[in-house]
């Protein structure tokens, strides 16, 4: 699974909350206002959270909620204006991604989901 290109504003959580999966792919998305976390990984899920752009964010990630098990996050090369840290674990593991790509530069990121949000014309 891949999330790429996708603009979460003022959400609480979930955007994404992974279990058990490995790997998921966290790509060049856009962050903003969000009051909890970013991206949770729990259940040892392995998710790879890299060149995204987090603003105004508490936890850009997490490996746990509530009573869930700790997932696995590695972060790599992230963004962060005015958010907290990123929490990381790689006590498991999180798996290669099977594909290749070239992901966007960091600071990048906003402008490039902000000009291609909301629906097309029809």
């Amino acid at each position: 699974m891949t999330y790429v290109h996708n603009w979460f504003e003022g959400t609480g959580q979930r955007h994404p909350r992974v279990r058990f999966a490995n790997p998921v792919h966290v790509l060049n998305n856009y962050y903003s206002n969000i009051g909890s976390y970013g991206v949770a990984s729990i259940e040892n899920a392995g998710v790879l959270v890299e060149r995204n752009y987090f603003e105004n964010v508490k936890s850009p990630t997490v490996t746990q909620t509530g009573d869930s098990d700790p997932g696995n996050i590695k972060v790599l090369n992230n963004y962060k204006v005015n958010s907290g840290a990123e929490q990381v674990r790689n006590g498991g593991s999180v798996a290669a991604i099977p594909y290749s790509y070239t992901p966007e530069a960091n600071n990048t990121v906003k402008a490039t989901v902000t000009a291609g949000a909301g629906t097309g014309k029809i």
